[in-house]
């Protein structure tokens, strides 16, 4: 029956339905803005980011102030979030755990974007390589800001170099230069890490639905829909868990870099 009704529609409406990608979709809803050569428009994405703050704050903030005796389902869930989260803090030394209010809104934040992102119509925020690299250049600041606070400024500078180093005139200004990249690359990695799994999950679905374009809705082609329909489901499923998956490892990674510059000169 499923294929059936599939055979009624016409490829135009179909090709519509499926193939409409973030890039042409992002531009629906817009409202122009420019101040002078910058483009600041507000178009889907944005209109989505915003809904994601807006749920993330009801979850959270508010959440957190209608707490009763006799919870309900919406209690639970923010109770679960909250236990989930403090595993969050901590995991180098227990000062981290001062930086579990942060790195539990970052995982409830991006979590919510990338299930947004799978609702039709939406738009995945995450899939955006700008937005996510702006998630990590706010880690990259704040993991130095503590690097500095905690240690010192001479203090978090030496700790890059390790002591007792051979051929200090080659290897101090190799070590200094190694440490310094892998500061840049980490909140890179980051960023990169979550636009791509988001943005691959997207492009495995389509694909499979884009193959009922491709080998079209009779004859033989209807062992094709048979096949794709059922694995974009699948996948459409594990995107789920990716979502999932992938806003813990920015969260926990997010804590673990600043925590690490925290206890940086200790270690």
């Amino acid at each position: 029956m499923g294929l059936l009704a599939l055979a009624q529609v016409s490829q135009d409406e179909l090709r519509k339905e499926i193939l409409h990608t973030w890039e042409t979709a992002r531009h629906t809803w817009e409202i122009p803005i420019h101040l002078g050569p910058i483009d600041i428009s507000i178009d889907k994405s944005v209109w989505f980011l915003f809904l994601g703050t807006a749920l993330t704050f009801l979850i959270l903030f508010i959440g957190s102030r209608i707490l009763s005796t006799r919870p309900g389902a919406y209690q639970v869930i923010v109770e679960e979030l909250y236990g989930f989260g403090r595993n969050l803090g901590g995991q180098v030394g227990e000062e981290g755990k001062k930086w579990f209010p942060y790195t539990l809104s970052l995982f409830v934040f991006i979590l919510v974007l990338n299930l947004i992102g799978l609702v039709p119509y939406s738009y995945p925020v995450t899939a955006n390589i700008s937005f996510t690299i702006v998630l990590a250049l706010l880690t990259f600041a704040l993991t130095q800001y503590e690097g500095f606070r905690r240690n010192g400024v001479g203090g978090y500078i030496k700790s890059f170099v390790p002591a007792g180093l051979p051929a200090k005139p080659i290897m101090v200004p190799l070590m200094t230069f190694l440490e310094i990249l892998q500061e840049f690359t980490k909140p890179l990695t980051l960023a990169l890490r979550l636009y791509a799994n988001i943005l691959a999950g997207h492009l495995i679905i389509f694909v499979f639905l884009g193959l009922i374009l491709y080998f079209g809705l009779s004859g033989v082609g209807l062992v094709v829909p048979a096949i794709s329909v059922p694995l974009a489901v699948i996948f459409y499923a594990f995107e789920i868990f990716v979502a999932v998956l992938q806003a813990y490892i920015f969260a926990i990674l997010t804590q673990v870099y600043i925590e690490l510059a925290m206890f940086r000169e200790d270690h």
